[in-house]
């Protein structure tokens, strides 16, 4: 029989928490304490970021691959801004009718995740209410910081990643498609998205980048606010398309430039390098393990212009909004 929350009681629950949680280097509090504490020296970056059942879970999604998503989302601001995560708390709002192994779940996800990216969770808050909730906290480290400001005219636009697996993922899902080896794939995808955190490090010692965003919200979204902010347009002559969200597009008779450019959800790096210096960034990436797809350039002319299939088009603004 499975238990659920409301039989184990919260003061129970907070005991299991307080058992997984970690201390920081030089911490003089213990964990489950009334705060968490650390010894550090340097530049500290912090990014907030928040999931709920309702608008982030999709049916058929596992609990521990939320979980997973969940912190990824905080750490990927981090790794956007050129860090690299410490600390996370987690909050939480659970339903008293969860089952305890779904919990467990959730919260496996969390570690798994932290474990990867090199930070622990070492505290956060616990409520009850009607649907899962999640909001991680994530405390990071940078060197140098790489702003959304910065791009300049002759800038090489570039990003980490191709685009359109996990909007296509994210369909698949939604239609119920589990059982295609094809949307499979892509349901995979979306439910284990990567913050590039070694990638990110890696440029920050190059001095290439000039501007850096993240594309949770959607690539031409990300695209739009960089323009906004540096007073830019672009030209991208070289979409990073996924074979994958191709292959899945084709299948499924779903837009595959939708996919690449509105889906989200893909936690890439959005940057502009300087010119000069893109060799130098890209071999830097590579060096550990990951891509740098120079996919277009920074130009005076405040518009988003796309080379598809079909000849030039013209990029509207939309992207994934809350309200």
């Amino acid at each position: 029989m499975n238990r659920k929350l409301r039989d184990l009681g919260e003061r129970r629950l907070v005991e299991w928490i307080v058992r997984r949680l970690e201390e920081c280097e030089g911490a003089s509090l213990p964990p489950g304490d009334d705060a968490a504490d650390m010894l550090f020296r340097g530049r500290l970056l912090v990014s907030c970021d928040m999931l709920a059942a309702s608008t982030d879970i999709p049916p058929g999604m596992d609990l521990r691959d939320a979980g997973f998503k969940a912190i990824t989302s905080a750490t990927s601001d981090i790794a956007a801004k050129g860090g690299k995560p410490i600390a996370y708390l987690v909050s939480l709002m659970l339903p008293p009718e969860l089952g305890l192994e779904s919990f467990e779940d959730l919260w496996e996800g969390f570690e798994e995740a932290a474990k990867l990216y090199g930070g622990r969770i070492v505290g956060g808050d616990l409520n009850s209410g009607r649907e899962i909730v999640v909001d991680v906290i994530c405390i990071g480290e940078a060197g140098r910081t790489a702003s959304r400001l910065g791009a300049r005219p002759g800038d090489i636009l570039a990003v980490t990643g191709e685009f359109g697996s996990q909007a296509a993922g994210l369909h698949a899902l939604l239609a119920g498609r589990l059982e295609d080896p094809e949307a499979r794939r892509v349901v995979e995808r979306f439910s284990r998205p990567m913050a590039r955190v070694r990638e990110a490090l890696e440029l920050a010692k190059t001095s290439a980048v000039t501007a850096s965003i993240d594309s949770s919200d959607g690539l031409a979204e990300s695209l739009y606010q960089l323009s906004e902010l540096n007073d830019v347009g672009f030209l991208i002559d070289d979409p990073p398309i996924s074979a994958e969200a191709e292959r899945y597009a084709e299948k499924f008779g779903v837009s595959l430039f939708d996919l690449v450019f509105y889906g989200g959800e893909e936690y890439e790096l959005v940057l502009t390098l300087r010119s000069k210096l893109v060799e130098k960034a890209v071999k830097a990436v590579e060096g550990v393990g990951g891509r740098l797809i120079p996919i277009g350039r920074v130009i005076e002319e405040k518009l988003i212009k796309v080379r598809w299939a079909d000849g030039w088009r013209m990029l509207e603004r939309r992207g994934y909004q809350h309200f």
